[in-house]
């Protein structure tokens, strides 16, 4: 059974609202234009080529009289539904903290054994685990510096439990069991080849919204750029020197990597100095042309933006640190992209391994304070809202959303889509790794993909990504 009607889409891939003060002038300043709900127009036309199984229960089967008359307060209801599901994706992101963490304990980090038995044998898995969960709580309750402790400890005060009582320190101990098991019994083989696409495609639908982030995606992004390079000279959408407005979708902030955990770095955000850095590599964007707007709804990922572009302002560059398990098996071109990512952007600076964190090579970059005055943060979920009317002459010639829209269902990914077209200009390019359904409500038509390799592992085969490349018609 199609999941709309038929529409030529050649790529197949596998598998209360917080409001940020108004943002300081500096040398780019977030894409105006009024933020508004995405219209019921466009919801009714989308509405009317998707399967009623593909659409939300409440507007399942709704005429679209009965649609427009629902849509204000459903789409309403509906971004602060996905705004509560941040907190959800924080309690995520600790459990992977104490799953792999070394700032916090001396015990070893949870093997692939341990990971396997949270699926197969919960009991099993916590009984070698435990350790590791007790110190992972003492810590919350005294977290001293530490600022993922300390954020930590914020996510499990706002579920109610208070680590500073014997009542609480108890509590505290099963709410981590409790998650780490429903974390860890998240590990399983994903997209199945039995699967509906539908599915293989809105995988994360129902879990919290993760921030997390890594230098992978980086790398599949500026593979994919580097081959618009080669079409520009081909009359392709992005030409030399043409890319002056960016927006980057979700742009995360490494808590902690889902991989290895590594903690002994400040918290920091890579993806809009990767992009910056790989846009100027290969000549589509000019350094003292460009202004990248990140779109979040995260309220901690937005003040970490601005309090960087505060410090550029003073003359303080923004400082990555990019470690790299060298037991991993990278592929040639990953550790390549690891290599040099970051040079177009800042320089080099001496990195220290610490104590604890393993066996581990780090780059260490200093990026330039203009360029983190390029990039402004803006609260907008992209569901939702969308930026209209946004000025002709402020519509973006490229917008990236990448491990953004597994999150959602069909539905809302084509709501997404819909807005991301809105403030595209014409001729504007979406950059995604994950596929979305091309509909005539839709003014984006895919033009190409680009196949990225992260590793190879034995009995698995490759891993990585697809970025996909739509066009705004």
């Amino acid at each position: 059974m199609p999941l709309h009607r038929p529409v030529p889409c050649p790529y197949n891939v596998p598998v209360p609202r917080w409001l940020l003060a108004a943002f300081l002038s500096g040398a780019a300043v977030a894409a105006q234009g009024a933020k508004t709900y995405v219209p019921g127009a466009d919801a009714t036309a989308v509405h009317q080529l998707l399967r009623d199984d593909l659409i939300p229960a409440d507007l399942a089967g709704t005429t679209p009289d009965q649609l427009s008359a629902l849509w204000p307060a459903w789409i309403e209801a509906r971004d602060a539904a996905i705004r509560a599901r941040v907190d959800a994706g924080d309690e995520d992101s600790i459990v992977h903290l104490l799953l792999f963490g070394t700032s916090f304990t001396t015990r070893p980090r949870a093997s692939q054994g341990d990971l396997n038995a949270l699926v197969k044998d919960p009991t099993q898995a916590l009984a070698s685990l435990r350790l590791r969960i007790a110190d992972f709580a003492a810590a919350i309750a005294a977290p001293g510096t530490n600022e993922r402790m300390q954020f930590a400890r914020g996510v499990v005060e706002r579920r109610g439990i208070d680590p500073a009582t014997d009542a609480g320190r108890t509590a505290l101990l099963g709410y981590l069991e409790e998650r780490t098991v429903t974390v860890g019994g998240a590990v399983r083989a994903l997209g199945l080849p039995d699967a509906e696409l539908a599915d293989q495609l809105t995988l994360f639908r129902d879990r919290g919204l993760s921030s997390d982030t890594s230098v992978f995606i980086g790398h599949g992004v500026d593979e994919a750029l580097e081959v618009v390079r080669s079409e520009r000279d081909n009359d392709g959408p992005l030409r030399t020197g043409t890319v002056r407005r960016v927006a980057i979708v979700g742009p995360g902030l490494d808590f902690t990597d889902k991989l290895e955990g590594y903690d002994f770095y400040p918290q920091q955000t890579i993806q809009p100095f990767a992009l910056v850095d790989s846009l100027l590599r290969y000549g589509l964007s000019l350094d003292d042309e460009l202004e990248v707007t990140a779109f979040d709804l995260s309220p901690r990922v937005l003040q970490h933006l601005e309090a960087a572009r505060q410090r550029a302002k003073a003359g303080t560059p923004y400082r990555i640190v990019l470690p790299r398990n060298p037991d991993r098996p990278w592929s040639p071109a990953l550790v390549d992209y690891w290599q040099r990512v970051g040079n177009h952007v800042g320089t080099n600076s001496a990195a220290i391994t610490p104590p604890g964190a393993g066996r581990v090579a780090i780059r260490r970059v200093e990026v330039r304070p203009s360029v983190v005055l390029s990039i402004a943060a803006k609260d907008l979920n992209v569901v939702t809202e969308r930026l209209d009317p946004l000025p002709t002459d402020q519509q973006f010639d490229l917008v990236v959303a990448t491990n953004i829209l597994l999150y959602y269902g069909v539905f809302e990914q084509s709501l997404a889509a819909a807005n991301i077209a809105a403030m595209l200009k014409p001729g504007g390019v979406l950059l995604t790794n994950n596929r979305i359904f091309e509909l005539p409500a839709v003014p984006l038509v895919g033009v190409g993909f680009t196949d990225s390799v992260y590793m190879t592992i034995a009995g698995v085969g490759n891993t990585g990504d697809r970025l996909i490349r739509y066009q705004k018609q």
